[in-house]
């Protein structure tokens, strides 16, 4: 009996070997799932993301004829002033505070020489007292999503449902920040040729500090008290998504009841690997179309819930028409 028993260990240690050398992902999401609380608190509300770079960022318009373009990285500033001011020929890892100090000390005529990195290539340019405006330099990235979630237990956060990018400099962001609260609401709405926004104004002290960029969004910890609307729903699984009618909810003003607005599931990919496309809908609540023309930049993070679970989040817009859009699943933002 003995022999028996020790025999069938050896088996089954064979087959969870076995397993885990042939399905690695899937015993790994099984462990991840597992580490997953059973319910969230829902959000909704619009953020701003003041998101964190280790080079001083230009931002200008782009009608400026100015020689520094928008998302360029300031690599180097060097010249003759800066022996006057600073006592040094040439500075590197600059501040805002820097700008201001040099050009505070330029005389009229005065010159510097700013090199930036500009899509992956060093340039530059010589920039006179008026173009040295520090108004063109910002040491943080301003971006307005959507929360997501917060987990009750430890007080993090999902939000925004894609990964950020700059399309002149793809390593212009940090992997940290913080997320404010934004009220008053100003809505370009979405029609049948392109996608609108919405933004508010930051109001408060930051609520959340930024520990992670990714794919299926940012993720952080809540450290502020302002978010005071603490809808709890159970965690949807992924397998049980199904097509039909779920809710987008949004927040549409701070300390008020989150606006619950109908869509239509139309296709859900069964997924065994993370994908941001875990799901297509479409809009379908008249009162939606008639706020915001279709779904808007600014609703990423969105949460989507069905059946009294929430499900996923609003990832992204079809840009062809604005009323569709695409939901990741609320267990891959949650792993990732």
């Amino acid at each position: 009996m003995k022999k028996s028993n020790r025999i069938n260990i050896k088996i089954i240690s064979l087959i969870i070997f076995l397993l885990v050398l042939l399905f690695p992902n899937y015993i790994y999401s099984i462990q991840k799932n597992n580490n997953l609380p059973s319910e969230l608190i829902v959000g909704g509300e619009l953020l701003q993301l003041n998101i964190k770079s280790d080079k001083l960022i230009i931002k200008v318009q782009e009608d400026r004829k100015l020689k520094i373009k928008n998302q360029d990285l300031v690599e180097k500033i060097e010249g003759n002033v800066l022996k006057r001011i600073l006592n040094k020929t040439s500075i590197t890892d600059i501040t805002r505070k820097d700008i201001l100090n040099i050009r505070l000390n330029m005389n009229d005529d005065d010159e510097i020489k700013i090199t930036v990195l500009r899509n992956g290539e060093k340039q530059t340019f010589k920039l006179n007292k008026e173009d040295l405006n520090p108004s063109y330099f910002i040491e943080e990235v301003p971006f307005s999503a959507s929360l997501t979630y917060i987990n009750p237990i430890d007080k993090s956060f999902g939000a925004v449902g894609h990964n950020i990018e700059f399309t002149q400099n793809s390593n212009i962001i940090l992997e940290s920040g913080n997320i404010f609260l934004c009220n008053s609401k100003q809505i370009k709405q979405s029609n049948g040729n392109e996608v609108g926004n919405m933004y508010g104004e930051k109001i408060y002290g930051s609520q959340g500090t930024i520990n992670k960029i990714n794919d299926f969004g940012v993720k952080g910890k809540i450290i502020g008290e302002k978010i005071t609307n603490k809808q709890i729903y159970k965690l949807g699984k992924k397998e049980k998504v199904k097509q039909g009618i779920a809710q987008l909810l949004i927040q549409e003003e701070i300390g008020k009841v989150k606006k619950a607005y109908e869509i239509k599931i139309t296709k859900v990919n069964k997924q065994n690997k993370p994908s941001i496309h875990g799901f297509e809908f479409e809009v379908i609540d008249k009162k939606f179309i008639e706020n915001y023309g279709g779904i808007v930049q600014g609703m990423s993070g969105c949460p989507i819930i069905q059946d009294g679970k929430i499900i996923g989040a609003l990832s992204h817009v079809i840009c062809k028409d604005p009323r569709c859009g695409i939901g990741v699943y609320i267990q891959w933002m949650m792993e990732e």
